[in-house]
């Protein structure tokens, strides 16, 4: 497939309110769109990091300006028959996986609209549609966390994942834990706590109290060793989620036993080759896969539907519809749940749901187009 063309567009969309976690709180959404052309076919992506460089030093506007400036350029005009010989053409910068990750799955759409088959068959699709659970920042009390985590399984969701942090852990835990005795229920902590802290390690160790389905990246980004000791000390299984960002990241944190399952984030993880290679070495290592979001409008989040739809990917997702964070879409369809909190994997070929350009353009804070 030669590459012929590419559009970028940095897209800025507010939330319905601030999504509040460890690291602050974000009003709304910064994000590279992408659309590939080869020949009268296209493919669109999404990779969202978010505004800031909070959750990864990666942002909207710089992974616009560094696709750019060097990735869109280094692939434009070239043929690619394969994710990893494209790939392969952008490893000479280094880092930026949510840079990539937007010239990539760009890729896999485009080669799924010139195969005329679903983006889910060429990655390898099992299921005609998957689980997904609900998740909540760090709420203003914790009576208004447990009203809406009652809500959320009363309408069925499989599981609740809770933002975690310093004053809002073991007592909101114990709160939640009262009234929600049973149910799957496991925290994300971003990165907030620190191993050489001994009231860090303490109140991690006293969290298998509440029989979490896991504590997902209590310490900083690429720290494996501090993640295995911890995991070695508690029954509460460990999620590794911002510390990996490649596969061979993955293969470190199997050997080392540094966790029991792995989040991966099309953005995080480069794109969805590397998200395809993680969810293999989780499956030969034994241990669990599922799919994360970054607060995508739907054109990213049917993205993730299809990645979440291959084998391997046994807990449910964070891939809910963009309704529940914008009170503006910019796609052509939604992402609509089943009665059981299900969403369906596309059976349309190419990109599994498309910009609506009259929604979308409103919203474009920069657009360059590089061709051949």
């Amino acid at each position: 497939m030669r590459i012929d063309k590419i559009e970028l567009y940095l897209v800025e969309n507010r939330f319905h309110r601030p999504w509040r976690t460890a690291y602050g709180a974000d009003p709304g959404n910064s994000a590279l769109i992408t659309c590939m052309r080869s020949g009268s076919h296209e493919g669109w992506s999404e990779s969202s990091p978010l505004p800031g460089p909070t959750y990864s030093y990666e942002y909207g506007p710089g992974i616009f300006e560094l696709a750019k400036r060097f990735l869109a350029p280094a692939v434009v005009g070239k043929e690619f028959d394969s994710a990893r010989q494209l790939n392969q053409a952008m490893s000479i910068f280094k880092g930026s996986p949510f840079a990539k990750a937007g010239i990539e799955m760009a890729w896999w759409t485009l080669q799924a609209d010139i195969q005329g088959v679903p983006l889910g068959k060429l990655l390898g699709a099992v299921t005609d549609k998957i689980d997904v659970g609900e998740s909540f920042g760090i709420a203003d009390s914790y009576d208004a966390l447990i009203e809406e985590m009652g809500k959320s399984f009363d309408r069925g969701y499989k599981r609740v994942k809770l933002k975690m942090a310093h004053g809002w852990d073991y007592d909101m835990l114990a709160a939640v834990r009262s009234v929600f005795p049973n149910e799957v229920i496991h925290v994300d902590a971003n990165s907030s706590y620190d191993w050489n802290s001994q009231e860090d390690r303490e109140l991690l160790k006293s969290l298998d109290r509440f029989h979490l389905a896991m504590i997902e990246q209590p310490f900083q980004v690429g720290d494996l060793y501090h993640h295995a000791k911890l995991q070695a000390c508690i029954d509460t299984p460990i999620c590794l989620d911002e510390s990996i960002t490649e596969p061979w990241q993955a293969e470190e944190a199997a050997e080392m036993k540094a966790c029991q399952y792995i989040n991966v984030k099309t953005g995080r993880a480069g794109g969805l080759q590397n998200c395809l290679d993680i969810n293999a070495i989780c499956r030969q290592a034994g241990m669990g896969c599922w799919v994360g979001g970054m607060m995508e409008s739907d054109l990213g989040k049917a993205i993730c539907v299809e990645l979440a739809a291959v084998p391997g990917m046994n807990y449910a997702h964070d891939v809910t519809p963009a309704m529940f964070n914008y009170p503006d879409s910019i796609t052509e369809k939604e992402l609509i749940l089943d009665e059981n909190c299900c969403l369906p994997v596309s059976d349309k070929p190419g990109t599994p749901i498309l910009p609506d350009m009259k929604k979308l353009l409103p919203k474009v804070a920069a657009k360059a187009v590089i061709e051949a």
